[in-house]
């Protein structure tokens, strides 16, 4: 059943689709039916209604078609798709809109979305251990041997690990000034900029570390990010809707972002990040476009290393290695690129080994591998201005806690 409804108040169109062929496996949940909404009517994918959903697995599905429900009337985002992943079975929950205009367009399980940050684990971690692997590059190289603009005290003894790590010396934030418009501006200020702390002393979250890792990608393979990326992780895996620089042809699924006077507007289709903007759309840091099915065919390869599309691009060994906790502070732990158990996105979670990553724009993936279980939520709280992230984050827990207490 598919419903629509109008919230005066609230001045938004949101669009609910309950779905049946939801049942229990594992002390978990089987998903059977995979469901497209549009305004007026959905899709089976494959054709035949499931066995009715139990009671239990139906709570789950409301739980978390609340937890969109309420921050969407929250006005914490305009919509969003929250998808559940295992090994074989998968279900999608699109509620909302792409923006507050009372005649947008509803959110769908095709929707492209900006994922901003979780560039840095599904292209850039991913694409830099596969060099790794080739042995074209070495965890413990230095920089400064492929980005020659490195070599100078103590930039020099920065590591590929620490970039990864996050443990590189780099500032956080927009430490940039904006008068710097190009790549090669940006790489240069990148290179030029006083380090916070001494290579592998502490950690600060950072994407000029990840700037460079993209450039690296590029200089020992000779290909452009986006196009290595295609090559390499995209298309061996079947995603085929992901992807940096939606071409026009798609801009009619991409859900909008920020509206920024700057750039011409309401940006749809054109990076939020201001630095990938400035690189043309292609950065080791963000940039990424991509669905919710796409994004749960790369959760579902990490979770399945071991067989399937991965084990051709990334071996268990590897995967391991990226999950392994690398440091540790007050605020949880972290591995190569990825976040490890994070309570501030991740609460609920039980387990230990539990992995995941954030995006500005309002997206996250988080994965349980004792559960075998990957939670996806994309969304645009960005528009039509970014705002406070401690609301997106209480989205994110929400989400994650509505799972756990089923699973």
């Amino acid at each position: 059943m598919l419903t629509t409804s109008r919230d005066n108040a609230a001045g938004i169109t949101t669009c609910e689709s309950w779905l049946d062929g939801i049942c229990e496996k594992d002390n978990c949940f089987k998903f059977d039916l995979q469901v497209t909404v549009n305004r007026v009517s959905f899709a089976q994918v494959e054709g035949q209604l499931a066995m009715k959903a139990n009671t239990r697995s139906e709570r789950l599905r409301a739980d978390v078609l609340s937890v969109l429900r309420d921050s969407v009337q929250d006005r914490i985002f305009p919509g969003a798709v929250a998808a559940l992943i295992s090994s074989t079975d998968e279900i999608y929950i699109p509620f909302g809109c792409e923006t507050y205009d009372p005649i947008a367009r509803p959110i769908s399980d095709e929707s492209i979305f900006d994922v901003a940050s979780l560039t840095k684990i599904v292209a850039t971690t991913t694409a830099i251990i596969q060099l790794v692997e080739r042995k074209q590059l070495a965890l413990h190289d230095r920089a400064c041997n492929v980005v020659p603009q490195l070599r100078q005290a103590p930039k020099d003894q920065i590591t590929i690990l620490q970039l990864l790590a996050h443990t590189a010396g780099f500032p956080g934030g927009e430490p940039l000034s904006g008068r710097y418009k190009s790549r090669d501006e940006i790489l240069e200020a990148i290179c030029s900029i006083n380090l916070l702390y001494l290579p592998g002393t502490s950690r600060t979250y950072d994407d000029l570390g990840y700037i460079l890792l993209g450039i690296i990608v590029e200089s020992i393979t000779g290909l452009t990010l986006d196009k290595y990326c295609e090559n390499k992780i995209f298309e061996p895996l079947g995603m085929s809707e992901t992807m940096f620089v939606p071409p026009k042809s798609l801009l009619g699924r991409v859900v909008p972002t920020e509206i920024d006077a700057d750039r011409g507007g309401l940006l749809r289709g054109i990076v939020h990040d201001e630095r990938a903007y400035l690189m043309g759309g292609v950065a080791g840091h963000a940039g990424i476009f991509t669905t919710a099915r796409d994004l749960g065919k790369f959760a579902r390869s990490m979770m399945d290393h071991d067989r399937g599309a991965l084990a051709r691009t990334l071996s268990t060994a590897s995967v391991t290695l990226m999950w392994s906790r690398q440091w540790q502070d007050s605020e949880g732990e972290y591995g190569l690129g990825w976040d490890r158990l994070r309570p501030s996105y991740m609460n609920g979670i039980d387990d230990s080994d539990a992995v995941g990553h954030t995006g500005f724009t309002g997206v996250s993936l988080v994965i349980s591998p004792r559960r075998n279980l990957a939670m996806i939520l994309l969304s645009n709280r960005v528009h039509p201005v970014r705002s406070d992230k401690s609301m997106i984050g209480q989205a994110r827990c929400r989400f994650v806690e509505a799972v756990m207490r089923y699973c």
